[in-house]
């Protein structure tokens, strides 16, 4: 299946310049956000959302789904 990500703020360092945090990934049926950090080699803690709705990591992706990733900030 393949899933269109983008990646926001700091996060669009994972991906080579010329792709301006945008990139499309082929991956198995059953892939989880988690794998899709996993693969980026993404070390920052995320928040996701696919389809525009809020996400978990241990969401299950589907053939086309659009991820978008944030990077969590904290403070206080």
């Amino acid at each position: 299946m393949k899933i269109n990500v983008t990646l926001h703020g700091i996060l669009r360092d994972y991906l080579p310049r010329p792709a301006k945090g945008k990139t499309t990934l082929t991956l198995p049926d059953g892939a989880r956000v988690a794998e899709v950090v996993q693969q980026l080699n993404i070390t920052r803690s995320v928040s996701a959302a696919v389809n525009g709705e809020e996400a978990e990591l241990d969401r299950v992706l589907q053939d086309d789904d659009q991820l978008q990733l944030f990077q969590l900030i904290g403070g206080g």
